[in-house]
Formats: structure tokens, sequence, C-alpha cells
């Protein structure tokens, strides 16, 4: 084979490795694009987070991180296979105000962060003063677990925190429901209903009164109604401090 033929071939094969390797370098430099913000849904005592992925190329792996309102720093709080689009983080405090990104991976590969889904918990424990005697007093207690809001009730004497360790079906576990407040005692008032009338104003000769459009002229006016038995639960806080919850009130706990 002349010389000329030699160098000409092997020219042709450098030329066609180069440009593969040329290919693949290229094809493994694709960058992974930056995902939309998630959806963040306060739920209780936790946020529900949804999220969509770019089609192409195909991710791995999602990473979700979490800080503070004002936080200088996002804390990773899970990674989920690409192919769940939700995640429940419980891990919140009440009253708190978060925000979430989130990054796609592939490989060794790694996205920028989304931008931040802020979310305040707002889910408020509390507790209802459903009735009593002069001895015992009968509470529902409402708090969040999991996402969820759960409610027991709770018959108490004098000197008991209100709420207890109770089972919940629906979280198929054993919960505290006692958020700190002591019954300190129990009193029965009378309250006064009040009963409210509506009529139409008559003029002398008996017709019904109308304004300018024509329409009726009506009158309202209020008067005692019956009255009735009513329980009165005086509540001591953690600090020591005292309010009271008449029979269907309820209190809020911070």
């Amino acid at each position: 084979m002349p010389l000329r033929i030699v160098i000409l071939t092997l020219t042709i094969v450098l030329i066609g490795a180069i440009g593969t390797l040329t290919f693949d370098s290229n094809a493994q430099s694709v960058e992974l694009p930056q995902p939309d913000a998630p959806l963040v849904i306060a739920g209780g005592d936790g946020v529900q987070l949804a999220w969509s992925l770019p089609v192409k190329p195909k991710a791995d792996r999602v990473v979700i991180f979490r800080s503070l309102v004002g936080g200088a720093n996002f804390d990773e709080v899970a990674r989920v296979d690409a192919s769940k689009l939700q995640y429940l983080d419980d891990k919140v405090a009440m009253g708190q105000t978060y925000q979430y990104r989130i990054q796609i991976t592939r490989g060794a590969q790694t996205s920028a962060m989304s931008l931040p889904g802020v979310i305040t918990v707002g889910g408020t424990a509390r507790i209802s003063f459903l009735g009593g005697s002069m001895d015992r007093a009968l509470f529902e207690v409402v708090i969040y677990r999991r996402g969820r809001r759960v409610s027991a009730q709770f018959v108490h004497k004098l000197g008991d925190q209100i709420g207890d360790l109770a089972y919940v079906p629906e979280l198929d576990s054993v919960e505290d429901f006692r958020l700190g407040p002591k019954l300190a005692k129990i009193a029965l008032d009378t309250a006064e209903t009040r009963e409210s009338v509506r009529e139409e104003l008559k003029g002398p000769d008996g017709a019904v009164m109308k304004d300018l459009a024509g329409r009726p002229i009506k009158v309202e006016y209020e008067f005692p109604g019956a009255t009735h038995e009513i329980a009165i639960a005086t509540l001591q806080r953690p600090e020591g401090n005292f309010f009271q919850l008449k029979e269907g009130e309820t209190y809020k706990v911070k």
C-alpha cells in the first residue's frame, strides 16, 4: 500500500475518533435546567410540597431544602425519587414561616436550586369546654400531628391538666393531647338568652309604611328570653395566670 494512502487512512480514522470524542463530551456537559419553585400548602402542623419537573433530561432525584424566612442557609430536608412529585414535611413548628427550594440530580450532575416557595404553618391547637358539673368537666382537645387534625374528649376533676395520652385511629398511634392548662375551678351560673323580632312598621291606618323606593320599612328590636344554667371553667396556664371558659367556648393555644 502506498505511503500516501496509509497516511490518508490514518487521518480519516483520527478525524472520526476526534468527532466521536467531541460529541460524547458535549452530551455529558448538558446542564440540568433549574426547576420551578415548589407549590407549598400548610395543613395543620405539616407542609405539603408538590412540584413539576423538566421533561428532558430526565432527573434521577429531587432534593428538598428548607429555611426559615430571613435565615441565611437552606438545609437539606429530604431526597426523593424523581418519580414522586410530592413530599410531606412534618418537622415544622406552629406559627413559623418557612421557604422551600428544590434541586434535581442526574448521576453526578446537580441543577441550580429553584426559586423559593414560602408558607406559614398555621394549624392552631385548641381546648373547648363542653360542659360539666360542680366537680367534673368535659373538654375536647384538638391538635395537629403529621399534617392531620385530630381530636379527643376528656373528663377532668379539679387540679387535672387538660388532655391526656389517647389513641388516634387515623394515625394508628398514641398522641399526647396535654397542652398545658389545668382545671382550677368549676362554677355554675345562669345565662339569659336574647330574642330578636323584626316587624314591618305600620301607620295609624294600619297600612305598611314604605320608604322612597317603595320598600316596606322594618324595625328590629330585642327582648330578654329564657334563662338557663351554664357552667364556667377556670383554667390556669403553665405560667400561673388564670382565664375562664364558658360552656361552649374555645381557647386557642399559641
